[in-house]
């Protein structure tokens, strides 16, 4: 929206001309002055406190109410906008705020749920458990008699958030105009942050997201993911079973309980490896207050709305650039950025390099237990900033969930070491990456497509012969030459029925192979690897003719 539309609706005056003398309140009256230019609103202007820039940042977001709150929560995210410095205060960004009157909530309730909250709920208490700037927790027992908790999006929080949004896309469009030298388009950023706001305002989202938790833990045992009940679940209502566990900030009462504390610090470290290098798919947000123990002690973890996706490519350029840095190979490190088209093209690759020894110095000359992910993550960050680096969102937010697990670990465990915990697991998976069987069934669409080719050559080099013909082109050949010429086709087509052949050759292997049954030859199916040896002969005799056959004739 356009100021000029923002300024012929009442309610986006009044917002609008908050939110400027809160910026100048807090010594962001600079920031008022370009808008004022262009706007003429006017302002009280008070002199700013004695605190520091990061801190006067996350102080003004937090007066600036909700949206603001959870952009700030959202760039926090973002070391290739902001320095770490204001990366680090937006992290601690307060998102409690005093609850609306349960008369409001309970409208909302029975709205979105199409009936009377007493038929829906044999109890309901109406204090909530926690208060939060877009939604409310409350617990309850369904009419089935389930326990659970009910998360309802406080009244008319869409609407104001709409409202905030339209003003920022305009503040940022004059920004924009005021700011000629700035490396980032702020109108790009602040639409990149509306869309992930306003896909967290759908509950429906987050519990779509626990499902698949759900389902992609349902093999480990040590972990645990609520139940989310579908019928009492919307946009604006998300309906949860209920955990009776501990927090795993009460450390006091876990040890009275007599839970192993290390075992869990470990099981949590796990459990965070296995989301982003299993299944590409991990908890954004795992701080303590989203982490409970069961009585059977297995590790819950609930509030879903943070989550970051990591594909296939992504996952293994990752374990890549991990194991470059494990190595302390530099020129390692820079190649895979190029390919993962990282760096700008101004980028200085000279200096970048300077600037990634220095981190692997630090990796080299501490012991691997003594490495703190939160530190490493801080130089990392600096560095993506530094240079504008353009990694995956996701990348960031999965350092910030290691860190955040490194922090919860050595709560529980003095001796915990995320870094070896992740060193090991990530040795084993990049060997695992390359075993014969993982690389054939990965690779099998692409020898299928390739062995489909080899199948259509003969029928399209038909074709082209077929279509030089009819277009009556004509060549003067010698008798002795014709027949040289078709003793070199039928060569030639011997060769492609033989590739044709191999290829098959190795695509049956391939699935014998992969299908791990049938007798065994060195831990692999016999008939594949009799397959795999007949195609490398029948490989070597294409060569043995294109090398030294071919030569002999010329």
């Amino acid at each position: 929206m356009r100021l000029i539309n923002i300024f012929s609706n009442k309610k986006y005056i009044k917002r609008y001309k908050e939110i400027l003398k809160i910026l100048t309140k807090n010594g962001f009256g600079f920031i008022v002055e370009m808008l004022a230019k262009r706007n003429r609103v006017f302002f009280d202007r008070n002199k700013s406190r004695i605190i520091s820039m990061p801190e006067r940042i996350r102080i003004t977001l937090e007066e600036l109410g909700p949206t603001f709150v959870k952009m700030g929560q959202i760039l926090s995210t973002r070391p290739d906008i902001l320095p770490h410095e204001i990366i680090e205060e937006l992290s601690k960004l307060q998102d409690n705020v005093p609850p609306v009157d349960f008369d409001q909530i309970k409208g909302i309730i029975e709205d979105e749920l199409k009936g009377n909250i007493s038929d829906l709920f044999i109890e309901f208490d109406k204090t909530p458990i926690a208060s939060a700037s877009i939604g409310q927790v409350y617990r309850a027992k369904t009419i089935e008699n389930y326990d659970v908790v009910v998360k309802v999006q406080r009244p008319d929080i869409y609407d104001k958030i709409v409202v905030d949004i339209s003003i920022l896309k305009g503040i940022a469009k004059i920004l924009n105009e005021h700011l000629e030298e700035s490396p980032i388009d702020l109108v790009e950023v602040v639409n990149e942050l509306s869309d992930s706001l306003l896909n967290e305002l759908d509950y429906s989202q987050e519990g779509n997201n626990a499902d698949r938790f759900k389902e992609n833990f349902k093999n480990v045992d040590y972990i645990y993911v609520p139940k989310i009940y579908w019928g009492y679940t919307t946009k604006k209502v998300l309906t949860m079973e209920y955990i009776d566990g501990v927090s795993v900030k009460n450390k006091d009462v876990l040890i009275a309980k007599g839970f192993d504390l290390k075992k869990i610090a470990y099981n949590g470290a796990m459990s965070i490896l296995l989301q982003i290098y299993e299944f590409g798919f991990f908890h954004g947000d795992p701080h303590p207050g989203n982490i409970f123990i069961k009585n059977d002690g297995r590790i819950v973890f609930i509030d879903f709305g943070i989550v970051g996706f990591i594909d296939k490519s992504n996952r293994e350029m990752i374990i890549e650039l991990f194991k470059a840095f494990a190595d302390y190979d530099t020129e390692e490190i820079v190649n895979i950025l190029l390919d993962m088209d990282a760096i700008r093209n101004e980028t200085n690759i000279k200096n970048l390099k300077y600037d990634l020894s220095s981190i692997n110095n630090y990796f080299l000359n501490t012991p691997l237990k003594n490495i703190n992910i939160g530190d490493s993550a801080k130089k990392i960050m600096s560095i993506i900033y530094k240079y504008k680096l353009m990694l995956p969102t996701e990348f960031t937010l999965l350092l910030k969930a290691l860190a955040t697990i490194e922090g919860v670990g050595k709560e529980l465990d003095p001796d915990f070491s995320i870094s070896n915990i992740a060193n090991n697991f990530i040795q084993k998976t990049y060997f695992k990456n390359f075993r014969i069987t993982k690389i054939l069934k990965d690779n099998i669409k692409d020898l299928h497509k390739l062995s489909m080719e080899l199948r259509k050559f003969p029928g399209k080099f038909q074709s082209i012969l077929t279509k030089v013909i009819k277009d009556d082109i004509k060549v003067k050949f010698n008798i002795e030459e014709t027949n040289k010429m078709r003793l070199d086709m039928n060569l030639m087509i011997n060769k492609i029925i033989i590739s044709i052949i191999a290829a098959s050759l190795i695509i049956g292997s391939s699935l014998i192979i992969a299908s791990n049954s049938g007798y065994k030859l060195y831990g692999y199916n016999a008939l594949g690897l009799a397959g795999f040896f007949a195609a490398f002969i029948l490989c070597l005799w294409i060569f043995y003719n294109m090398i030294f056959v071919e030569k002999r004739k010329k």
